[in-house]
């Protein structure tokens, strides 16, 4: 993690070395930067510095923000050579991102809403998303009017495309919307209010609005989302003694005097930005050192400064450390270590035909009994899948080796942001095979239902019946841990005989959206 964090950051630091290179060309071809091209020169360089201000936040290596961070620095790209469309070669490769950066564009945004998961209409969505981008990209190899038609269909179908598959997941995305709310609210004063006021100053001069459009969509989607990934500001090793909002005035103050001057000794606005640009690559150059002295020199705990805010959270991992060794030291002693002991005596004997059969079945339990419990430390869900297409895989799996029927009813569109999808299918594993063990059921059924923010499952068998101490007793640890789980999340959980016999467990609990994004850039 420690060689690809570098790697990321030295990559950012040669991205802004060749966008320096790049001006520079451009300036002795005396090609600058007009003052109508001011703003859209302001607004890229913030998309650029947007994307390496995420990835040095990104020190876990976080799959989505990596994406994000590229993202940006491919839009930032296409509009900086946009700038400079009368020279061939940028305006040949401008006009070619322009396919691309949409698909991209949208490909993030709703792999981000859905947080990587799968949901009914992705696979034709995408699909026809990257389809419409080749052919587009095709068609400039063509000619400039096959092109913009490919490029123009692209735009119209995505979009149509996107408002069906928005319909089919309403749900999810007003689940979204009502649980971020107010960052979205914040971002769109954030970008709308500067560029209402742009526009009224600009106003009788269209050369300073030319192509501002288009800046729009895309400031209002990135900021939004920016919001929404760093309003929890994760604790990590901080390059700076001061904070966010702080640094945010230093560089505000800092910009408007380097242009005040500018103004005054009629310095070219691409010095300017030129100068910004050589700050911003010393500053990277500067992470990229400090990082490689931190990691040449690891942190010392002797140390008070180094002890900072670190014994609380040493606490709880020790505990939950603890509580891993103990249960996993069990499982080897009770299932793996028992096993071994026992093949280690048949094997003396397995030339004999029943003593060779005992062995492999004897191997292919221990195999089975291991995979189980890998699982269970840490369950993987297919992204290709479904979250209740991995349930009812799970399901499936549980009770393909025992005589007992179990039922799924959930609706294909059921959805569950995250870390309440990992924790409900946790849940559903330990309870099922609960029964499976300890009910003589011949039928488990599972209800899964989620609905305005608030989730509901019931685990019923029709076995024996309810035992009071059943929770409480050594080989059912499982149904007392996962009663804490749901009282930490503010839910209930009861245990009660179901109609006709068997038992029924009922667990409900809000689904708090507030904290999703916080789970999913932090896994």
């Amino acid at each position: 993690m420690k060689n690809a964090y570098l790697s990321r950051q030295v990559f950012f630091a040669f991205n802004q070395f060749a966008i320096i290179c790049y001006l520079g060309f451009m300036a002795a071809q005396n090609d600058f930067i007009q003052q109508n091209s001011f703003v859209h020169f302001l607004l890229l360089s913030f998309l650029i510095f947007d994307a390496e201000y995420i990835s040095y936040k990104n020190v876990k290596g976080n799959k989505t923000l990596n994406h994000f961070s590229l993202l940006l620095l491919l839009l930032g790209w296409q509009f900086l050579l946009y700038l400079f469309d009368f020279r061939p070669i940028s305006d040949i490769v401008s006009t070619v991102l322009l396919p691309i950066c949409f698909y991209q564009s949208i490909y993030f945004v709703q792999a981000f809403l859905f947080q990587e998961s799968a949901y009914r209409g992705q696979k034709p969505l995408l699909a026809f998303l990257k389809t419409s981008c080749i052919i587009a990209v095709f068609c400039f190899f063509v000619s400039d009017r096959a092109f913009f038609a490919a490029y123009q269909l692209q735009v119209l179908l995505s979009t149509v495309t996107l408002i069906i598959v928005g319909i089919m997941q309403r749900k999810r995305i007003m689940f979204v919307a009502k649980s971020q709310w107010k960052r979205i609210l914040f971002s769109s004063v954030l970008v709308f209010l500067p560029f209402i006021c742009y526009i009224i100053a600009f106003l009788k001069n269209a050369a300073y609005l030319e192509n501002l459009g288009s800046y729009i969509p895309v400031m209002l989607t990135f900021v939004s989302i920016h919001s929404i990934v760093f309003q929890y500001r994760p604790k990590q090793a901080q390059f700076w003694a001061l904070s966010g909002g702080n640094l945010v005035f230093l560089a505000s103050v800092g910009l408007t005097g380097l242009i005040g001057i500018a103004y005054l000794f009629k310095i070219p606005l691409m010095a300017v930005f030129m100068s910004i640009h050589m700050a911003m690559l010393l500053m990277l150059i500067y992470n990229v050192l400090l990082y490689v002295r931190i990691c040449s020199h690891p942190t010392d705990y002797n140390n008070a400064a180094d002890r900072q805010h670190f014994y609380a959270y040493s606490l709880e991992q020790i505990k939950r450390e603890e509580k891993l060794k103990k249960d996993f030291s069990n499982y080897l002693h009770d299932d793996i270590l028992q096993d071994l002991l026992s093949i280690k005596n048949m094997i003396r004997k397995a030339e004999q035909p029943e003593v060779k059969q005992l062995l492999l079945d004897t191997l292919t339990e221990l195999n089975s009994s291991i995979r189980f419990q890998m699982q269970s430390y840490h369950p993987t869900l297919i992204k290709s899948l479904t979250l209740k297409e991995n349930i009812q895989s799970l399901l499936d799996s549980l009770s393909e080796n025992n005589s007992v029927t179990i039922r799924l009813d959930c609706d294909a569109d059921f959805f569950l942001v995250e870390p309440y999808n990992m924790l409900i299918y946790r849940m559903i594993k330990e309870l099922t095979t609960n029964a499976l063990k300890h009910s003589s059921a011949t039928t488990i059924s599972v209800l899964l239902i989620q609905e305005n923010g608030r989730i509901t499952l019931k685990v019923t068998d029709n076995g024996k019946g309810f035992q009071p101490f059943i929770h409480q007793t050594g080989t059912h640890q499982g149904l007392a841990s996962i009663g804490e789980q749901v009282n930490l999340l503010n839910g209930t959980m009861n245990i009660k005989p179901a109609a006709g016999g068997g038992t029924t467990i009922a667990i409900s609990m809000p689904m708090n959206g507030g904290d999703s994004y916080e789970s999913f850039i932090s896994r």
